[in-house]
């Protein structure tokens, strides 16, 4: 039986320095936490292929949802991000959901 995916593009985070590797294994350790925790949505983050500091963080959730239901399911999540580094290393972009 396949699952249909909703999966959704939540954050790009861009990390500055030479944090990035620490930062990579942190958010996926992460988003492996929160999968544990959580059955409605999976969390997953993907390096970008091109760059060592781009992240793309994915939300994944089993009934359709909204992106702004999404993001606020979503916002403790990304809160946490921001604490596995030093702030000032981290850029955060939120995908907000476009105007209809």
């Amino acid at each position: 039986m396949i699952m249909e995916i909703n999966e959704k593009l939540i954050a790009v985070v861009e990390i500055g320095g030479d944090k990035a590797t620490q930062f990579w294994a942190r958010a996926d350790d992460l988003a492996q936490a929160y999968n544990e925790k959580s059955t409605d949505i999976i969390y997953s983050v993907k390096k970008l292929p091109d760059s060592d500091n781009l992240f793309h963080f994915f939300a994944t959730s089993k009934e359709e949802m909204m992106q702004e239901t999404l993001l606020e399911c979503s916002r403790e999540f990304l809160d946490e991000l921001l604490t596995l580094v030093p702030s000032e290393c981290v850029r955060i972009s939120v995908v907000e959901p476009k105007a209809g």
